[in-house]
């Protein structure tokens, strides 16, 4: 988050001089406007009340004193049982009160729609599974980092980390410290990729700042040695990271099993990767996904108040850092942003990968278009999200089709880190309603206002996650919000034709993670990527969705795994759920 920091009123009309920033001048104008939508098909339900859906996902005091208390909690989908229903993985935090032994996590089973409303109720079984850390827990990652066929679990904490091993039988256990994750860091969240393409997944995971309580003032207090409290537009709050350490993230191989004791174990590769910086950089979010379509995973990360970062596979397992060359550190007018988190998808159509990236208030979201190669070009204001997004603060954010007519939308979750800014003529607020664009000719148009009850909910959210809930085919949005119960949506929008595919590796890793897939249906052709990381602190299940439209029969579909294998059907049915074997 961008966050106050202490520094001298002289050094920054400098800064704004040299660095060209509007100020309190107000965003750019989107050319040709970016007005909402006069009618959508998008259409959204809240879910509400579902059963099971009661728990407070504690992020800290609501006062948010602390810069930990403003992250808030993930939470992840998947299928932990192996019943064929995504089930709920919801991270918990803690209290400056009490900041090592918060409420636990929770694990929630979908039971199945029992009254026969659409949706399904979940039964908390955390105790039983044996799981419920206490740590204060912000990002959830899932793998099948053993492929052994069922989905693995990573908590990105504040202290040691956990690494739950699905043991199969409905039960989990923390193997981090045997396998060397077990990280003492303040870590945000974790991506997973098969870096050196051996087979299996490797762990990067994103650490934030070097923080205690005792070290820390809290909001309106003077930092320790003198000083001022920090400063936001008027108002005292807490202190952003520039005025904290950075800590470093960590890139840890998987060697596999080599003691034969059921337990991969990891080595720490960051610094041989390339991967190590000079300078840490208060990481929140990191995705890693194949920019140049050279076959191997890239890496970008979102980076907190500097400059963003992007690494280009070697090829080799090595990675070369050049996020200024390619024009993905700053945003088009040259300035550093307040990075926090991260969607992949194309945008325009085009078969390349485009970047989104969520930021602070009055400041943009960013869009930036993949030119092929290993460049980009920050189109926010020309495709319509930047003035839209000018006065909201962005956590998750994820490319999903809402309306299934084959152009990838955009879903950004809102929320505010000062309480304080309530109240005051800033034009924004604590608590905000999502964002909700729907793509048109590659074009962002605001459709939240005509989206339906679900899409006006007014909380102060963070994580994002997309799924296919109810089995309806289309894409149903989960957002987890500070201090509060998470809020369901159910996607009830103009029907269009739908494919979801799974795949199941063979010389890939198991759930085929970073295979690329190409469709052709109805004269349009889209492309995804697989992957569980959904933006900011949070996973879901290893499927790709396509919206089809009007289209009656998927003309062609390439998958390409992390392995180079090469997967193509012909004439497929729409409609329904795929599964792809590699090499069959």
């Amino acid at each position: 988050m961008s966050g106050a920091s202490r520094r001298p009123a002289a050094t920054v009309i400098l800064l704004l001089l040299l660095t060209g920033c509007p100020a309190d001048t107000g965003p750019p104008v989107d050319p040709g406007g970016a007005s909402p939508e006069s009618d959508s098909p998008v259409r959204l339900a809240d879910a509400g009340g579902v059963a099971g859906f009661e728990i407070i996902q504690t992020g800290g005091g609501p006062a948010v004193d602390h810069i930990i208390d403003s992250l808030g909690c993930g939470a992840a989908w998947l299928d932990y049982d192996g019943d064929g229903d995504p089930d709920l993985y919801l991270a918990q935090g803690a209290t400056p009160r009490s900041p090592r032994l918060g409420p636990p996590d929770r694990l929630l089973r979908n039971d199945g729609d029992h009254d026969g409303d659409g949706v399904p109720s979940f039964t908390d079984v955390t105790e039983a599974a044996g799981l419920g850390d206490t740590l204060w827990s912000f990002g959830v990652s899932v793998a099948d980092y053993d492929n052994d066929g069922d989905p693995d679990i990573h908590l990105s904490n504040w202290g040691p980390n956990r690494l739950y091993r699905n043991d199969g039988d409905g039960t989990f256990s923390d193997v981090a410290p045997v396998a060397g994750v077990a990280d003492e860091g303040f870590a945000a969240s974790a991506t997973w990729s098969d870096v050196d393409r051996d087979g299996d997944l490797d762990l990067y995971v994103t650490r934030y700042v070097e923080f205690e309580f005792d070290r820390y003032p809290a909001r309106g207090e003077p930092a320790a040695g003198g000083g001022t409290p920090c400063v936001w537009r008027g108002i005292e709050v807490f202190c952003g990271p520039r005025n904290l350490v950075a800590e470093p993230d960590i890139l840890f191989r998987n060697e596999g099993d080599p003691d034969g004791d059921g337990v991969p174990s990891f080595t720490d590769v960051t610094r041989e990767s390339g991967l190590e910086r000079g300078e840490p950089r208060f990481a929140l979010a990191a995705r890693f996904f194949d920019a140049d379509n050279d076959g191997d995973d890239d890496l970008y990360v979102a980076n907190d108040s500097v400059r963003n970062s992007y690494y280009v596979n070697q090829g080799d397992g090595t990675f070369r850092e050049q996020a200024v060359l390619s024009g993905v550190a700053y945003n088009e007018q040259g300035n550093e942003q307040a990075g926090m988190g991260i969607a992949v998808g194309d945008v325009d159509g085009n078969g390349l990968l485009d970047l989104a990236v969520t930021n602070f208030s009055h400041d943009h979201d960013t869009v930036y278009r993949n030119d092929g190669g290993e460049g980009f070009t920050d189109i926010s204001y020309n495709i319509g999200l930047g003035s839209r997004s000018f006065t909201t603060l962005g956590w998750g954010i994820g490319f999903v089709d809402l309306d299934q007519d084959g152009a990838e939308d955009l879903v950004v979750a809102h929320g505010h880190v000062y309480p304080q800014v309530d109240g005051r003529d800033l034009g924004t607020s604590y608590r905000q309603p999502n964002g909700f664009y729907r793509n048109v000719d590659g074009r962002l148009l605001d459709v939240g206002r005509r989206a339906g009850p679900g899409a006006t909910l007014v909380k102060s959210s963070r994580a994002l996650l997309a799924v296919d809930l109810d089995g309806d085919g289309d894409q149903d949005l989960l957002f987890t919000n500070l201090n509060d119960r998470p809020d369901l949506l159910i996607n009830e929008s103009t029907a269009g034709g739908w494919l979801q595919v799974r795949l199941r590796g063979v010389r890939s890793n198991r759930d085929g993670i970073g295979a690329r897939i190409n469709l052709v249906a109805g004269g349009n052709r889209q492309t995804r990527e697989l992957r569980r990381d959904t933006s900011y602190a949070a996973s879901s299940l290893p499927v790709a969705h396509f919206g089809l439209g009007d289209a009656l029969v998927v003309d062609r579909l390439e998958v390409r795994w992390p392995s180079g294998a090469l997967s193509v059907l012909e004439d497929v049915d729409v409609n329904q759920v795929l599964t792809v074997v590699e090499d069959e």
